[in-house]
């Protein structure tokens, strides 16, 4: 790599990144946990196989945006026009506030970890949030909470590292067949993808990726620092997976508050208070990505101007429902968090069908369009996604 590839890397660097470690939030570590506590080894080769469809599908999503200059919310609304956006911005809306509840209920899990009241705190996160919403400052907040965030990721990879996973086995679960249509599993398989593969972060890829002003001549570093995310952020969710194997051989696998504070084995007495600000962390920064994804998914549709009214009205609107939910469901906060994840395989399916017709036409993405090999490999790495819900619900009824 030369000076120049090297620059180049640089000022494109961002977006994508972004969005595959922000992938790894509270809601996508509990999910990580609870399916390895359940399924053991076996979730670990799950979580790696992942890597591909993450990749595929945010890769498109990072061609719209630095070919077009287009999230995928303006796009559908320049290109189908108003009605059809409007029509689209329900699933948008609803994906909205399904992933507002689960930042919040992990947030609720943090609070608890840290022995404080629930309701007031969950108050008064969400008043800092709406203040943070109504400001704009978003980026402010991220600086102040990655670090944070870090310093949750770093614990869980030093407990990894004390753990000694069995790496027989460990390698065993990377060729071991995946038991479809066991009703357990399969929920726990839809979980797992729901936690990788968000609503959200096709609008933010997309988005960041247009706002950063990228052009067709930054594709290349673009899409290589997608897999470099893609792998990055999968090895995380392979690391929470092994984790969950310890808490499920030290607790069982019916996990909630307490037995998370048994998670960062080598800090002792510190993890439950290392996990619980980590989680509310973590939380509150997916809560800001995934405002400045609605910006760039339901607000770009239905053509909400940002700083007026109705634009930040909406963030309190989506948010509202999404704090009640949660304060109605504290005795059940994990097994919230991991409908949500299954039910997001299923809400996915309108959002990847606009994504893949609209990053496959000529006039949007040129000669960077999706077609060939990268079109079948995105509406078959989709199909599986939507497939994987549909199979949870069918063996489950």
């Amino acid at each position: 790599m030369n000076a120049s590839s090297i620059r180049d890397a640089l000022r494109t660097f961002g977006p994508a990144w972004l969005v595959m470690i922000a992938d790894v939030d509270v809601a996508s570590i509990v999910t990580g946990f609870q399916v390895g506590a359940t399924w053991g080894y076996l979730m670990v080769g799950v979580m790696l196989a992942l890597t591909v469809p993450l990749f595929v599908i945010q890769d498109v999503a990072g061609v719209l945006g630095t070919v077009s200059g287009m999230g995928l919310g303006t796009a559908i609304r320049q290109l189908y026009g108003r009605r059809a956006a409007q029509l689209a911005s329900i699933p948008m809306a609803t994906a909205d506030v399904m992933e507002y509840v689960a930042e919040y209920a992990g947030i609720a899990v943090g609070l608890r970890l840290l022995g404080l009241p629930v309701l007031p705190g969950l108050l008064t996160v969400f008043l800092i949030y709406i203040a943070v919403a109504w400001s704009g400052r978003y980026r402010h907040t991220e600086a102040a909470l990655l670090p944070i965030s870090f310093v949750l990721v770093a614990a869980l990879l030093l407990t990894v590292f004390m753990v000694r996973p069995d790496p027989t086995r460990l390698g065993t679960s990377l060729l071991s067949p995946w038991p479809i249509w066991r009703p357990d599993f399969d929920y726990m398989l839809a979980a797992s993808v729901g936690s990788v593969i968000m609503p959200w972060m096709l609008f933010f890829h997309s988005g960041a990726d247009a706002r950063k002003g990228l052009r067709p001549k930054d594709l290349r570093p673009e899409r290589a620092e997608t897999l470099l995310g893609a792998i990055v952020s999968e090895l995380l969710m392979a690391a929470t997976v092994i984790v969950g194997i310890f808490l499920g051989q030290r607790v069982g696998d019916a996990l909630n508050a307490e037995a998370l504070a048994e998670a960062l084995q080598p800090l002792g007495s510190l993890s439950r208070y290392v996990m619980g600000v980590g989680f509310i962390a973590s939380g509150f920064l997916a809560l800001v990505v995934i405002s400045m994804a609605s910006a760039w998914g339901f607000l770009e549709a239905v053509n909400f101007r940002r700083g007026t009214l109705a634009y930040r009205l909406t963030y309190v609107v989506e948010s509202v429902p999404a704090v009640v939910i949660v304060a109605l469901s504290l005795s059940g906060l994990i097994s919230l968090i991991l409908d949500l994840m299954a039910a997001f395989t299923i809400i996915l399916a309108p959002l990847l069908y606009m994504l893949g017709k609209i990053a496959s036409r000529e006039d949007v993405a040129g000669e960077a369009r999706l077609r060939g090999a990268r079109a079948a490999a995105y509406w078959v790495m989709s199909a599986l996604v939507v497939a994987s819900g549909l199979v949870a619900l069918a063996a489950s009824l």
